[in-house]
């Protein structure tokens, strides 16, 4: 079986493993903590950081809102630049490559707020990778700009260790066939790091035959919410709410993997 990274075959998968996500929900949840629902700044300019396959971006784009996707796999930003964009729509655009020239690119520009969600942050090799991306991104919101970011939950990996899963889903392309994605993780609990090993594949619904499969191999690095705290505090960043991921006002537990922070640059 052959093995390939983020960057390749798992891309063309994306979309099938999130399809009964809500994309559109999701996103007037973050339009609202953001501050950005309702129009009540026409001009708002939303950063999504690490934007996968683009959806999210594209829904704000649907909602009124411009917004920018960064993602450092040019074939996610592949997908996401071959999807229609809805209209009517604000404007919306894809962008790969380093984050920091993507940064320097902008000439000062600053965003009204920005998204981090699907635990990006968390494929980061180190806590200093993350703290330097913090920071970049606090440069770029404007006064009062909000940022919204999603976390996996170190205190919940430690109270309940990842355990091997396979899960099936529908193409969204193809109904007739199907994808099983197995799971097989393992966990560093020294380096706090947890390795998931994804055996993906591609089957024939309609004859019970595989016609693909691959694996791919992401690491993931895991903090607890007082290291999270600590790295905000460094970056610049107040925390304006802590909760357990889609819980606005819902303290976090140890039985919670995955967490958010809405922060503030102010």
């Amino acid at each position: 079986m052959p093995l390939v990274d983020y960057h390749e075959q798992f891309a063309a998968v994306y979309d099938a493993l999130y399809a009964e996500r809500d994309v559109l929900a999701d996103t007037r949840y973050a339009a609202a903590l953001l501050e950005l629902d309702g129009h009540r700044k026409p001009d708002a300019h939303v950063l999504d950081f690490g934007c996968g396959s683009g959806s999210h971006v594209l829904a704000l784009g649907r909602l009124g809102i411009a917004a920018t996707g960064f993602d450092t796999s040019p074939a996610m930003i592949a997908r996401a630049m071959a999807k229609p964009v809805p209209r009517p729509s604000a404007d919306v655009r894809f962008v790969t490559g380093a984050f920091t020239d993507f940064c320097a690119a902008l000439n000062g520009h600053c965003f009204d707020g920005a998204i981090s969600l699907f635990q990006v942050f968390n494929c980061m090799d180190s806590p200093g990778e993350m703290l330097a991306h913090l920071r970049l991104i606090r440069d770029r919101l404007a006064t009062g700009a909000r940022f919204l970011i999603d976390l996996w939950n170190g205190a919940a990996v430690f109270t309940d260790d990842p355990r091997p899963d396979a899960s099936s889903f529908r193409c969204p392309d193809d109904p007739s066939k199907e994808i099983v994605r197995i799971t097989i993780p393992h966990l560093d609990r020294i380096n706090q790091r947890c390795t998931l090993r994804y055996r993906i594949l591609t089957l024939d619904g309609t004859r019970g035959r595989e016609q693909d499969a691959f694996e791919s191999v992401h690491q993931i690095t895991f903090l607890t919410p007082v290291q999270y705290r600590h790295l905000f505090e460094l970056a610049g960043l107040n925390i304006i709410d802590e909760f357990r991921r889609g819980h606005p006002g819902n303290p976090v537990t140890e039985r919670d993997w995955y967490i958010s922070y809405l922060l503030g640059g102010d």
